[in-house]
């Protein structure tokens, strides 16, 4: 049974970033080329690396390249994780976005994602369309507390359909944004994003969040627009 061990990895990290020559990468990681190119050829058997002919060269590169993944994953830190919030405003009209939400991510962007970002990206989704199906905790409501009337206003008149708990489910600071196109996971908090366009794993989480969905049918959907309203109405918080 063939076993990758700590050369190995270390030769698949190199791969991923950059297609190299055997003698190359011994320099690099202080090893003979002739036990690299025996580690290499041990990896194209396990389908982990490839190799391909430049003129007299022998390159090789890892399956999972970095430079085709870049097309299919980024991941977004700090003040750049607006970023991956920014891919929601390019979808098309009348897209079905699927959402889960815990409520300390509900606060999290309030205080992670500027007031003008959220009122454009409300803007857009409403000129737009775009048609959210979230499912949340009620504790998450509370993040709606102590702000101005201008920024709640923002919210109402989004084509929504909510599902809340009571319970302890859906309480941590993570959120999760799906189309059949795209995937945006999220940690407001902690200004961590993850924007991956695979169509296999967009495909596949739009249809889990679909079905679970559809399978909540029998708990009442949340009016967040009136709640939003009669909040503004009466200065409640």
């Amino acid at each position: 049974m063939l076993v990758l061990d700590n050369l190995d990895n270390k030769i698949l990290t190199t791969i991923s970033k950059q297609e190299l020559h055997p003698s190359e990468m011994g320099r690099r990681l202080g090893t003979s080329r002739t036990t690299i190119q025996y580690r290499l050829k041990k990896m194209e058997e396990l389908g982990f690396a490839k190799k391909r002919t430049a003129g007299k060269k022998t390159l090789w590169s890892s399956v999972f390249r970095q430079e085709h993944n870049k097309k299919h994953f980024k991941t977004y830190k700090g003040n750049d994780s607006l970023q991956a919030y920014r891919q929601l405003l390019s979808l098309p009209a009348e897209t079905i976005v699927f959402s889960i939400q815990g409520n300390r991510a509900a606060k999290g962007e309030f205080s992670a994602l500027p007031e003008q970002f959220i009122k454009e990206a409300h803007r857009v989704f409403k000129r737009k369309g775009l048609i959210i199906k979230g499912i949340a905790n009620e504790e998450a409501l509370r993040a709606f507390t102590g702000f101005e009337k201008s920024l709640l206003q923002s919210h109402v008149g989004r084509t929504l359909g909510i599902k809340l708990f009571h319970d302890n489910h859906f309480l941590g600071s993570g959120e999760i944004f799906s189309t059949k196109k795209l995937l945006i996971l999220s940690n407001p908090v902690a200004k961590n994003a993850v924007v991956i366009k695979d169509k296999g794993i967009t495909e596949i989480v739009y249809d889990l969040l679909e079905l679970m969905f559809i399978m909540l049918d029998g708990r009442s959907t949340f009016d967040l627009n009136q709640y939003l309203r009669n909040k503004i109405a009466t200065n409640i918080e």
